[in-house]
């Protein structure tokens, strides 16, 4: 019984390393994008990126979820 809890919590850490890196592979570009919008010299995509930033700092995560889930 002991190896078998072993195994499904390997198993769970495994899933768990999986999301990571596909959450990983997401999240780099769009951070990479975000923070260099905010930069830019281009009046237009800095109030684009900063307005993005504030709006997703403002919100709580659940209902960024449920935006993102029902919405779009």
């Amino acid at each position: 019984m002991f190896m078998t809890v072993v195994g499904a919590l390997n198993e769970g850490f495994l899933q768990t390393l999986k999301l990571f890196l596909v959450t990983l592979i997401g999240a780099l570009p769009l951070g990479l994008v975000v923070s260099f919008g905010s930069m830019s010299r281009f009046a237009p995509l800095r109030w684009l990126t900063r307005t993005f930033v504030w709006i997703i700092r403002g919100t709580p995560l659940i209902v960024q979820v449920y935006f993102f889930y029902y919405i779009i």
